[in-house]
């Protein structure tokens, strides 16, 4: 027992010093704890920041995109109009709103009012900001560059002031590549039916279409009033192929396809339901007139005899005896008979005005000149090639007349096998920019298998009627007051013009425009 104490006594007081170490532990540990929830607490803050800083430049860059969007069809001068838009849900509520800025090509800041721009945009500055219930904000800039949306041709395959009708199998076409057949009707309601068909785009700038009996448009339909498609087209073909517009309302039976959009600035009706018709684009109602193409009657130009424009053909002298001669010297030429009314030189003021092929006239085929050459029938009450007369053309052709008619079979083709134009014109008679069918002036009408064989291009213009019967079929282009185009009609549209006459086309230039970025990028709130 003493030697314990003594080593006791020795070894001096130790007690509580695992109490005292347990302490110490204890106190590291809540250290390392308070440090641990410290950092947690900090990168929570931290994520929750970049969270909020996220989300509000993904909403102000996310309208931006929006506005890109809508510069397709509009012009907006604030995205939306007024407020702001909803682009976050909780925790965080976010609202974002943008402006767009335009400028022209000399870099002038444009005014823009309610949706409309005076002064044509090159560029625009896109600015969107987003801003959360804190009342943090992130701002998103993007500069791009506008270039119109245009819907372009070379001139319109045919051009109607007044009215058309379209009837029986009439087909218009192109074979030009890259090139759609436009027919164009200035003021009047079109009624498409009986197998027609039209390979390209058919625009009505005031008045309206109904369509029925297969008739179909390979192109877009542009109206300025209603559309109604009664029928659906057989073998799941479309009625329109490319895009309906209308400033109205539009009706469609089950079945019918539209092959792109629908665009309306009134509604839709569709008997059968939303879902009876098909359409490969987009459906939009209740547009504004600014929100699709837009097109106005241009009237139909005016076409006086003007022989100095015809640069390169021969214009001078008396051109309706030149014509007379003309015709005489064809059928001496052809050996026809001395009393044939081709050949007369004596008997009143309407010689060769009629001219037949058949025997008992022409007896053979009209040769025509061997140079460029103008030719006057104004003399004539009516010009008139039948019973199998064949214009075979050696060189380009004008033959400006009162009024022209062909039956019987008449053709024009080419004699060397090359490239020859037609143009068979009853000029206006009243020099006043006006195209008006009045002053004594007449139509154009073919009847009988009327044929322009290719390569021969042809252009008929009368501010009168334009009326095609029985299997005409010719190439190039129809400008009238009136055209009435049936009975198995063919039309290439080949455009050749009118020398001095700036004809209309329809080139139009829509509110939207094609969009191209040159940045994006985040700035400073303003």
């Amino acid at each position: 027992m003493r030697a314990i104490r003594g080593r006791l006594a020795a070894a001096g007081d130790e007690r509580g010093s695992v109490l005292v170490a347990a302490v110490a532990v204890a106190l590291i540990g809540a250290m390392l704890a308070a440090v641990v929830v410290a950092n947690v607490i900090a990168a929570s803050r931290a994520s929750g920041v970049d969270r909020a800083r996220s989300s509000e430049v993904h909403a102000a860059e996310g309208l931006i995109d929006d506005v890109y969007l809508q510069l397709e069809t509009t012009t907006p001068c604030r995205y939306p109009a007024s407020g702001t838009v909803d682009a976050g849900a909780a925790p965080s509520q976010i609202d974002a709103s943008a402006t767009i800025a335009y400028y022209d090509k000399d870099g002038n800041k444009l005014t823009c009012a309610s949706g409309t721009v005076t002064g044509a945009p090159v560029t625009a500055v896109v600015t969107s900001t987003a801003e959360d219930e804190s009342g943090r904000s992130r701002t998103m800039q993007s500069k791009i560059v506008l270039t119109p949306s245009v819907v372009s041709g070379r001139g319109s395959a045919i051009f109607a002031a007044n009215s058309i009708m379209t009837t029986n199998a009439f087909t218009v076409t192109t074979t030009l590549p890259d090139e759609k057949a436009d027919v164009w009707v200035d003021s009047g309601d079109v009624n498409c039916n009986s197998g027609v068909k039209i390979d390209g785009s058919l625009i009505v700038a005031n008045g309206g279409v109904r369509m029925s009996g297969a008739c179909r448009v390979t192109g877009d339909l542009w109206s300025k009033n209603y559309v109604e498609i009664s029928q659906a087209q057989s073998a799941g073909l479309a009625s329109i192929g490319g895009s309906l517009y209308a400033t109205a309302n539009a009706a469609m039976n089950s079945g019918v396809k539209i092959g792109k959009d629908i665009m309306l600035t009134g509604s839709l009706t569709t008997w059968g339901g939303p879902s009876s018709i098909q359409v490969g684009g987009v459906r939009r109602t209740g547009l504004a007139t600014s929100q699709i193409p837009v097109y106005v009657p241009k009237g139909l130009p005016e076409v006086l005899y003007r022989p100095q424009d015809w640069t390169g053909f021969v214009t001078s002298g008396d051109r309706a005896a030149a014509y007379q001669q003309w015709v005489r010297t064809n059928a001496a030429a052809n050996s026809a008979p001395s009393w044939a009314a081709s050949r007369a030189t004596t008997g009143g003021t309407q010689l060769q005005c009629t001219v037949a092929g058949a025997s008992y006239d022409l007896n053979g085929p009209l040769l025509g000149p061997a140079v460029p050459t103008l030719f006057d029938t104004r003399f004539c009450n009516q010009t008139t090639f039948q019973n199998g007369v064949n214009l075979q053309l050696r060189a380009d052709l004008v033959i400006f007349a009162k009024d022209f008619y062909s039956t019987g079979n008449f053709s024009v083709t080419s004699k060397d096998g090359n490239e020859h134009k037609l143009w068979i014109i009853v000029p206006d008679a009243n020099a006043n920019g006006v195209a008006e069918c009045s002053g004594g002036i007449g139509n154009i009408k073919g009847d009988s298998g009327s044929l322009a064989v290719s390569p021969i291009t042809l252009f008929l213009y009368t501010p009168c009627t334009i009326d095609t019967n029985n299997s005409t079929n010719l190439s190039g282009q129809l400008y009238g007051g009136t055209v009435n185009l049936r009975n198995a009609l063919t039309v290439n549209y080949v455009p050749i013009g009118i020398p001095g006459v700036d004809l209309p086309s329809a080139d139009t230039t829509t509110a939207g425009y094609r969009v191209d970025v040159v940045y994006k990028r985040e700035i400073g709130t303003p």
